[in-house]
C-alpha cells in the first residue's frame, strides 16, 4: 500500500471512529427522549426544579388548596397560572388530597415542557432559557434524531471509501467492527462525566436524557463483536483460498492432460 492512500486510510478510519461515536451518543440521545421513556425519570426532576423555581408545592398547599376546595363546591375545574404557567386542575383530584394536585400539576407541568413550541434555534435556546427545558422536549429528541441520521450517512460514506483504499477486503470487517467497539466504550463512563457540569441544572437534565446511553453501548459492542468475528474468520479462511490456486505449471499440467484425454 502506497504511503498516500495509507494515509488516506488513516484518516478515513479516524474520521469513521468519530462520526460512530457521535452516531451512538446521537442515537441515546434520541431514544433516552421518547416521552414514554422520559416520562417515569424525568417526572421527579420537574418536581424538584418547580418547587425550587415557582413554589408550586408550597403555592398549592399554604395559598391555595382551601381557595380549590371551596371553588370545587360549585365547579368542575380550578384554575389558576403560576409564572407564566397555567394549571388547570380537576376538582375529583382536589378531593384526592393536597398531594394529588401537585402530583396533578407537576405531571401537566411535565407534559407542557415537553411538548412546548420552542421558537428558538436549538442552541440558540440555552441563551434565550433560564432553565434549559428545552433539551428534554420533543424538538430535542428530533434535533438529536436528525443528527444521528447525519452521522450514519457520514459513516455509509466513510465505509464505502474505506473500501477501496483497503487491499485485502475482508480487512474492512476488521477495521469497521474494532471501531464500533471503540467508539462504544465512552457511553459507559458518560454519566460521570456529565455530572462534572456545572450549570443551573443542565447536568440533571443530561443524565436523564442519556439514560439509553448502556443500551446502545450494549448494541454497538456486540454488534462490533460480530463484524469483527466475521473479518478475523474471513483473514484465516482467505489464505486457505489463496493455497488452491494453481501455478502456471500446474495449468500447463492440466491443459496437457486434459489434451491427451480427449486425443484418447
Amino acid at each position: 500500500m502506497g504511503f498516500f492512500k495509507g494515509s488516506f486510510l488513516f484518516i478515513a478510519s479516524i474520521i469513521l471512529l468519530l462520526s460512530l461515536l457521535a452516531g451512538n451518543i446521537f442515537l441515546a440521545l434520541s431514544m433516552s427522549l421518547n416521552y414514554e421513556t422520559l416520562q417515569s425519570e424525568f417526572t421527579p426532576v420537574i418536581k424538584d426544579v418547580a418547587e425550587k423555581e415557582f413554589g408550586i408545592s408550597s403555592v398549592i398547599v399554604d395559598e391555595q388548596f382551601l381557595l380549590m376546595e371551596l371553588y370545587c363546591q360549585d365547579n368542575s375545574e380550578y384554575v389558576f397560572s403560576e409564572s407564566g404557567y397555567v394549571f388547570e386542575i380537576p376538582c375529583s383530584i382536589v378531593d384526592q388530597g393536597s398531594d394529588a394536585v401537585i402530583e396533578k400539576g407537576i405531571s401537566d407541568f411535565a407534559d407542557d415542557i415537553y411538548y412546548q413550541d420552542y421558537e428558538c434555534d436549538f442552541w440558540d435556546c440555552f441563551y434565550k432559557s433560564e432553565v434549559p427545558y428545552f433539551l428534554v422536549s420533543e424538538k430535542a429528541k428530533e434535533y438529536w434524531k436528525s443528527k444521528f441520521y447525519l452521522s450514519l450517512l457520514l459513516s455509509i460514506i466513510l465505509i464505502i471509501a474505506i473500501f477501496f483504499l483497503v487491499e485485502q477486503k475482508y480487512n474492512l470487517l476488521t477495521l469497521i467492527g474494532s471501531l464500533l467497539i471503540i467508539s462504544s466504550l465512552p457511553l459507559i463512563k458518560i454519566e460521570k462525566l456529565l455530572s462534572l457540569i456545572d450549570y443551573k441544572y443542565i447536568s440533571d437534565f443530561l443524565i436523564i436524557f442519556l439514560n439509553k446511553s448502556y443500551n446502545i453501548f450494549l448494541i454497538s459492542f456486540i454488534l462490533g463483536i460480530i463484524i469483527l468475528g466475521i473479518g478475523i474468520g474471513l483473514r484465516f479462511y482467505m489464505p486457505n483460498l489463496r493455497k488452491e490456486k494453481f501455478s502456471k505449471s500446474d495449468v500447463k499440467t492440466i491443459v496437457k492432460e486434459e489434451i491427451s484425454k480427449k486425443k484418447k
